[in-house]
């Protein structure tokens, strides 16, 4: 089947239930978005973010700040380190111009943004999905179970938030807790309501995928080319996954090479390979040559949880997965059809990545939730028959009650996903203090954006040195764990600072040493320090508004 047969296998009716899908899931991952807004407390602003990885949102912020600002190339605000040079970014390059073009705020633009690529990713993934079923109910289905279902790691949230408590002394980055509570791009509805670049990497990945299963079954080089050029675009800005799409590919067509002896197949690999590589090259070199963007690298280690709670965050799908592997082992048909071992391909592949020695183990968990799926599909399909022999009344029954149908698939399926918008809604609800920002504080930051000419470091405690970064291109001393270069030094050299435990001469050279040319003061140093620095003769109030002070460091 050509790519045009596939287009041209979808009916209008199709379309039209996958329009009806967009519409839905734009409903379901903005309106929570508008709701944060409309609720902010009197005197605050709703800041963008929300409880999955809050921080990283604050990163993509600021790159489009940068680029609204005029700039081409990204750099680190999140740290102290000057940056000669940064790293060139094609899709916050394009947000960020979409936001110029309309004057809109980071946050603004990020969310429409994602908004606006969801119907191009939801019509690809069902272009996708109809190459492995003829079928249009299973097509549809199976559209339904990608975009809402989930684990049930939900279910066990309390009882690992006692077992295992956050310890925010360590600073230890070692989650307890299921997948499908804390990790935003390892399923569809968490990726649709994060990040815009989540769901183009994962539309890209899609793409990628079906271009090379196309380019072997249709013996033409041109789908590997294509997949090719979407590789070149795709780790421009998300790098992570070319071991990913390489290594599952490569065990597929390692299989068809020892099914078919075609030479051609080891040659359509290596052309979308080769056209993969240059911006692949272009990350190591920056790495290798640019200090901060290395030892940024160096601390992006994401290691995967253990095995219970990845189990625990694809729950059923993982079990139905298992189930229909064996019923196809059983009766001799996983090998048969070559979109089975695909799908096979990549579980077993992606489940070897994420428990691999690569340090960003955790980022191959995206896409694994399609096979899952697919598999669950086909099993359910395959037991259908059975179960209509076996329990004729029940399933006339099921068959005649949609709404209970539901229930039982937000039970099994779509609990955490329920979980999930619940959470936020509730934090949005009392106003959750991480969410809002006193006005002042985007006054103090337009205030800083205005005088800080020298580019001088500014110093806070690490949640505004998150946020200030996020509203205009100011450097902060601490911020971001992965972000700030040297994190648990500088936190413990902030916390010090804070609490007033350097003397006079080591506390300028401390300020001198890093080119500190402000101090942050709000609430949060106020509440968790002992420093008064009025009482300073190397600080002088230069801003106070409200709950902010901005103190200049006076050689």
């Amino acid at each position: 089947m050509t790519l045009k047969e596939l287009i041209n296998s979808i009916s209008k009716k199709e379309w039209r239930f996958v329009i009806l899908l967009c519409i839905v899931m734009i409903l379901i991952t903005g309106l929570p978005y508008v709701y944060a807004y409309l609720n902010a407390p009197a005197g605050y602003f709703y800041n963008g973010i929300h409880s999955l990885t809050p921080g990283d949102s604050l990163v993509y912020f600021s790159y489009i700040n940068q680029v609204k600002a005029g700039n081409l190339v990204l750099r680190n605000y999140f740290t102290s380190e000057n940056q000669a040079a940064g790293l060139l970014n094609f899709f916050w390059l394009i947000v960020g111009l979409f936001a110029k073009i309309f004057y809109l705020r980071a946050n603004l633009a990020f969310h429409i943004f994602r908004l606006l690529v969801i119907p191009l990713f939801l019509g690809l993934i069902y272009i996708f999905t109809s190459y492995f079923f003829t079928e249009k109910n299973q097509r549809k289905i199976s559209l339904i179970f990608l975009c809402f279902s989930s684990g049930i790691g939900a279910y066990f949230a309390d009882l690992f938030d006692k077992l295992y408590p956050i310890d925010h002394v360590s600073i230890a980055i070692d989650y307890k807790w299921p997948i499908d509570l804390f990790v935003p791009d390892f399923n569809i509805f968490l990726t649709l309501y994060q990040s815009p670049h989540f769901i183009l990497s994962l539309a890209l990945m899609i793409a990628f995928f079906l271009l090379m299963l196309l380019a072997a079954e249709n013996d033409n080089y041109k789908y590997s080319l294509g997949a090719g050029l979407v590789g070149f675009f795709w780790f421009n800005f998300h790098p992570f996954y070319f071991p990913y799409v390489f290594f599952i590919v490569f065990i597929y067509y390692l299989f068809l090479f020892f099914k078919t002896r075609k030479i051609k197949i080891i040659f359509y690999y290596l052309i979308a390979l080769i056209l993969s590589l240059p911006f692949v090259f272009y990350h190591y070199y920056k790495i290798k040559t640019d200090l901060v963007i290395g030892a940024r690298a160096s601390q992006n280690v994401l290691r995967s949880p253990g095995f219970l709670f990845v189990f625990l965050g694809f729950g059923f799908l993982f079990i139905f997965s298992v189930l229909a592997i064996i019923y196809l082992i059983k009766n001799k048909n996983l090998f048969k059809k070559n979109k089975y071992v695909f799908l096979f391909s990549w579980l077993v592949g992606g489940f070897l990545l994420i428990y691999s020695f690569i340090f960003y183990q955790i980022r191959f968990l995206q896409g694994l939730q399609i096979p899952m799926v697919f598999f669950t599909i086909i099993f359910f399909y395959n037991l259908l028959p059975h179960l209509k022999q076996k329990f004729a009344k029940t399933y006339k029954f099921l068959e005649a009650n949609n709404f209970l149908l539901i229930i039982i698939f937000i039970i099994l399926f779509g609990y955490s996903t329920v979980f999930n918008l619940a959470r936020d809604l509730y934090y949005f609800k009392i106003g959750f203090v991480e969410f809002y920002l006193p006005n002042e504080f985007a006054q103090a930051v337009s205030w800083l954006k205005d005088n800080n000419v020298k580019n001088q470091v500014i110093l806070s405690y690490e949640i505004d040195g998150n946020m200030i970064p996020s509203l205009a291109n100011q450097r902060v001393y601490i911020a971001h764990w992965i972000e700030t270069i040297n994190y648990k030094e500088k936190r413990n050299k902030v916390f010090d600072f804070f609490a007033d435990r350097y003397n006079e001469s080591q506390v300028k050279d401390f300020l001198k040493t890093n080119n500190i040319g402000y101090v942050f003061f709000t609430d949060w140093e106020k509440k968790y320090g002992q420093l008064k620095p009025q009482a300073k003769d190397y600080l002088k109030l230069v801003f106070s508004q409200g709950q902010i002070d901005i103190y200049e460091v006076i050689n």
